[in-house]
């Protein structure tokens, strides 16, 4: 009879770790209805109008920041204890502005929450790569794209309901991962090393991590982070050019083309004993010739149905990266290495809000500079799909 260490871990741990991931969405868009009443109540602040808005993104950039710290604190010290005192912490940070009325012990606040979500983010994916391996860890790992993108909309429309009560009233949401940390406390348990026992390695110590593999995941990852938000993000910049400017039906065109995420990961699943170049190559043309569309569409509707492809790509894309980068990592180096991927995709978060402003200058309009996204988009996937037929060549000499 198999012990319980031993027995393979079950759909309950795999929610549990799934749970966490929503941290990252949870600390954003959240707040993002309540914006508006934030700059009103704290319209004496000198610089309000820029402060709000760092208010909302901090925590973004300290996960961009502070992942691979959290990584390296994971391969060191373990994983599950640090993941629930990061979640009792991040409770208790999130629902702390809700006590406060300054708005630079409000901006602590949220730099706290980015400390924890790197920590979330990180050591939860990093359980899943410990404690699943093949087709069950690819699935948990692509799940959590599907995850974050339906609980997007949860919380989007969570923040405006509980808004209606006061900027303030959001903040209790962040509670909600309390009783998350008790779910990996009685659901999930601390994973051993190879063979049976845990290794430790020392905190600076990165000899083990594969440099050139991570290099090129990371990489890669930064652009389809950068395609992801671009459109998520535009989508509502885009369609008043089409004549939708009733904010009610701009959240309900973006809300449909969200739906192509989650599918978009159920593809995946089907997908994903592929050569890995070759699912790059054609997520990448798929969402090239999506960004393309989007930029030459006549109304609305095409417009939709070609940002609803564009998603499904990236529901595609981002858990094909982000198993590509855990599948060569051992035990004693995944937390660094997640913690590495956590940060690209945040930075590739970040740069794109600068890379659309800017080529929006270039080409007079963001539905001008889609196409030319598009254009980069088809160039990485013409340079897998050149990796992948110099590969298959070198193995048939």
């Amino acid at each position: 009879m198999q012990s319980a260490l031993s027995r393979p871990p079950g759909i309950a741990t795999g929610i549990a770790l799934l749970l966490p991931c929503t941290s990252a969405v949870m600390g954003i868009l959240l707040l993002v209805p309540v914006a508006p009443q934030m700059m009103a109540a704290f319209a004496h602040v000198p610089g309000v109008e820029f402060l709000v808005p760092v208010l909302l993104t901090l925590p973004g950039l300290c996960i961009a920041l502070f992942s691979p710290v959290a990584g390296m604190l994971a391969d060191r010290f373990g994983r599950k204890r640090l993941l629930i005192i990061a979640m009792l912490l991040y409770g208790l940070a999130g629902m702390g502005p809700m006590l406060l009325t300054d708005i630079g012990p409000i901006l602590a606040s949220r730099v706290a929450v980015g400390l924890c979500e790197a920590v979330i983010m990180t050591l939860s994916t990093t359980l899943i790569g410990d404690l699943y391996s093949g087709k069950a860890r690819e699935r948990w790992l692509s799940s959590q794209t599907a995850v974050a993108s339906v609980s997007a909309l949860l919380f989007l429309a969570l923040g405006g309901l509980l808004g209606r009560q006061g900027w303030q009233a959001p903040f209790l949401v962040y509670g909600l991962a309390w009783p998350m940390a008790l779910g990996v406390l009685l659901l999930v348990r601390e994973p051993a090393g190879q063979g049976g026992h845990v290794a430790r390695i020392r905190m600076l110590d990165w000899s083990g991590l594969p440099g050139r593999h991570m290099a090129l995941s990371c990489g890669t990852t930064v652009l389809a982070a950068i395609l992801f938000y671009t459109i998520q993000v535009n989508i509502s910049t885009v369609l008043p050019a089409h004549g939708v400017t009733d904010p009610g039906q701009i959240g309900l065109f973006s809300a449909l083309a969200s739906i192509g995420v989650p599918l978009g990961t159920l593809v995946f699943w089907r997908l994903a004993r592929l050569d890995v170049r070759l699912l790059l190559a054609g997520e990448f043309s798929l969402i090239a010739a999506a960004f393309i569309a989007m930029g030459l569409a006549g109304n609305a509707g095409l417009f939709i149905g070609f940002a609803f492809v564009g998603q499904l790509a990236a529901g595609m894309l981002l858990p094909t990266l982000l198993t590509w980068a855990l599948s060569v990592l051992n035990f004693t180096v995944r937390g660094r290495g997640t913690g590495l991927w956590q940060s690209s995709f945040s930075i590739g978060q970040f740069l794109s809000a600068l890379v659309v402003p800017a080529l929006t200058l270039a080409t007079g309009s963001v539905a001008a500079a889609l196409p030319v996204i598009g254009l980069g988009a088809l160039l990485v996937a013409a340079v897998n799909l050149f990796l992948l037929l110099q590969n298959r060549s070198v193995s048939a000499s």
